[in-house]
C-alpha cells in the first residue's frame, strides 16, 4: 500500500469537497475496485436471459465450481504472495533489481506447481466421481489457474504501485468476458452454465496475461540469484504463516458448515457446501469490505506519517523529541483504530437496514437473513484483526502476527464446530468467537510492544549499507534499463 499514501495526501491537502470525494473514490478503486468489478460482472452474467432457464442442478454445479475456485485459489497463493512481496520489497528498498525477474519466474513455477498439485486430483474426482464433462473440467482448471495467477500478479503490481493498471486490466478483461458471454448466448454456442464459466476463465486468464506482460517489461533482466526467493523462506517463515493462517481462518467456518452442519449439501458427489450459510457469509463480507478503504486512508495519511517521524527521530533528535514522536504515534494508532470501529459500526447498521428492505425483494430471505446479522459482526471483527496485524508488521513483530493468525484459525474452527449445532440465528457465533480471540491476542500483543517500543524498534536494529544498482535510473523510479549500453555498463 506504500504508493497510495502520496496520492491520498496530495488530494486531502486541498481540503475541498471535490478533492475529498475524489480521494475517497481513489482509495476505493485501488483497494476493493477489482473485487467490485468481479462482483458486478458476475451478476451481469446472471442477468442474461438463458440463466433463468438453467436447471437447478446446473446452477448448483456452477455456483459450487465458482465458490471452490475462488476460495482455494486465494488460499493456495496466500503464502507465495506474501513471500514474494517481502522479497521484492527488500530488493526494491536496497535497489538490487537484478534478481526480481528471476524471483518472479520462481514464483510462477511455484504457483503452477501448486495449482497442478491441487487442481489435477480434484479434476479427476470431478470426472470419475462427479461424472462431469471433460471439457467443463478443463474450463474449470483454466479458471482456477487464471485466478491463481491473477492473485499472484496483483501482489507484484501492488509493489510496483500500479494500482490503476490493475483496475484497468480488470475493467478491460471483464468487458471482453461479458462480450464473449453475449456472443455465445446469441449464437447458442454452449449451454449457459458453460458460457458463464468460460467467460470467467477467459477474463481472469486475460488479466493475468496483461499483468505478466507489464511485469516482464518492467524487469526485463534475469539475475543469477532468482531462487533466493526459496532461500528467503526460512527468514520470512513467520510472515508466510501469518498470512496463511489468517486466510484459512477467514474461511474455516465455511469448511466446518460444509461438513458438520445440517445445512450441508453435496453437489455432483464432489462439491460440499452450505448454500444458505455461504450466502449469508457473502453478504457479511460485502457489508464490511469498506473497512479496507477506511483503513488504507487512515494508515497511509496519518499513522504512516507518525510512524516514520518516530523512527527517524532517533537520528539526531533530542530525547524529548523522541518521546513526543512516540506519544504522537501511539495516540494516532489508538485514535484511528477507534475511528474505524465507530465508522464501520454505523456502516453495518445502515447496510443491515437496507438489506432487510431490499434483499427480500430479490429472493434473499429466510434463514440467510436470519444468519446474516451475527455474521456481519463476526466479519467486522475479523477484518479489524487484519488491520491490527498490519500494525504488528509496522512494529516488526511478525511472530506475533503469526500467533494472531493461528489463534484466528483455531478459534474460528473450534467455535464453528459448536455453532454448527446451534439455531440458525446463532450460526455466526463461531466466526465471531474466533475473531474475538484473535482480536484479544493482537490487542495485548500491540500493547506489550508499545510499552517496550524503544527497545523493540531500536534495540534490535542493525545498520546495513544501501548499494545502488548500476543498472537503475534513480532511487525513486521503477526499475528500467537503458536500451543502449546496458551490457557495457554491467
Amino acid at each position: 500500500m506504500a504508493g497510495i499514501g502520496f496520492e491520498l495526501k496530495r488530494l486531502f491537502k486541498k481540503r475541498s469537497v471535490f478533492s475529498t470525494i475524489f480521494a475517497g473514490a481513489y482509495a476505493t478503486i485501488v483497494t476493493i475496485g477489482p473485487n467490485l468489478i468481479v462482483i458486478l460482472a458476475l451478476n451481469l452474467m446472471y442477468l442474461l436471459p438463458p440463466y433463468a432457464e438453467m436447471t437447478y442442478r446446473d446452477r448448483e454445479v456452477l455456483s459450487s465450481t465458482i465458490l471452490y475456485v475462488f476460495i482455494f485459489a486465494l488460499i493456495l497463493v496466500a503464502g507465495v504472495n506474501i513471500l514474494l512481496s517481502k522479497h521484492m520489497a527488500d530488493k526494491v528498498y536496497s535497489e538490487d533489481y537484478d534478481g526480481i525477474a528471476s524471483a518472479v519466474e520462481a514464483g510462477n513455477l511455484l504457483v503452477a506447481g501448486l495449482t497442478a498439485l491441487l487442481g489435477i486430483p480434484f479434476g479427476c474426482a470431478m470426472y470419475w466421481v462427479g461424472h462431469l464433462p471433460l471439457y467443463y473440467i478443463f474450463i474449470a482448471y483454466i479458471f482456477f489457474s487464471g485466478l491463481s495467477f491473477t492473485f499472484f500478479y496483483m501482489s507484484i503490481a501492488t509493489i510496483l504501485k500500479e494500482y490503476r493498471r490493475i483496475t484497468y486490466s480488470f475493467l478491460g478483461s471483464f468487458a471482453v468476458s461479458l462480450l464473449l458471454a453475449c456472443v455465445c448466448v446469441y449464437w447458442k454456442l454452449l449451454p449457459m452454465r458453460d458460457i458463464i464459466l468460460l467467460s470467467l476463465a477467459v477474463g481472469f486468464t486475460l488479466i493475468a496475461m496483461l499483468m505478466c506482460t507489464h511485469i516482464r517489461r518492467t524487469f526485463p533482466v534475469h539475475g543469477e540469484k532468482g531462487w533466493e526467493l526459496l532461500g528467503s523462506l526460512k527468514k520470512n517463515l513467520p510472515l508466510l504463516l501469518a498470512n496463511e493462517f489468517y486466510v484459512m481462518g477467514l474461511y474455516a467456518h465455511n469448511f466446518v458448515f460444509w461438513f458438520c452442519s445440517h445445512f450441508s449439501i453435496v453437489v455432483a458427489n464432489v462439491f460440499w457446501s452450505a448454500p444458505t450459510y455461504d450466502m449469508a457469509t457473502y453478504l457479511a463480507m460485502l457489508s464490511n469490505i469498506s473497512i479496507q478503504v477506511i483503513f488504507v486512508v487512515n494508515v497511509e495519511t496519518k499513522f504512516h506519517t507518525a510512524y516514520k517521524t518516530y523512527c527517524e527521530s532517533v537520528v539526531g533528535a533530542a530525547d524529548k523529541d523522541i518521546r513526543r514522536a512516540k506519544r504522537d504515534m501511539v495516540e494516532t494508532l489508538r485514535r484511528e483504530t477507534l475511528y474505524i470501529i465507530q465508522i464501520q459500526s454505523i456502516v453495518n447498521i445502515l447496510v443491515y437496514l437496507a438489506a432487510i428492505t431490499v434483499l427480500p425483494r430479490l429472493g434473499i430471505e429466510g434463514l440467510t437473513m436470519t444468519m446474516y446479522p451475527v455474521l456481519s459482526v463476526a466479519y467486522m471483527i475479523i477484518y479489524l484483526v487484519q488491520c491490527l496485524m498490519i500494525y504488528l508488521y509496522y512494529l516488526n513483530d511478525v511472530w506475533g502476527a503469526a500467533a494472531v493468525g493461528f489463534t484466528l484459525l483455531v478459534g474460528v474452527t473450534a467455535g464453528s464446530l459448536v455453532a454448527a449445532k446451534l439455531p440458525p440465528a446463532q450460526a455466526g457465533l463461531g466466526a465471531a468467537f474466533g475473531g474475538l480471540c484473535a482480536f484479544t491476542v493482537c490487542f495485548f500483543r500491540i500493547r506489550h510492544i508499545l510499552i517496550h517500543l524503544d527497545d523493540h524498534i531500536f534495540g534490535k536494529g542493525r545498520i546495513v549499507p544501501r548499494v545502488r544498482s548500476r543498472g537503475a535510473h534513480s532511487v525513486t523510479t521503477i526499475y528500467k534499463f537503458r536500451k543502449e549500453g546496458q551490457e557495457g555498463s554491467r
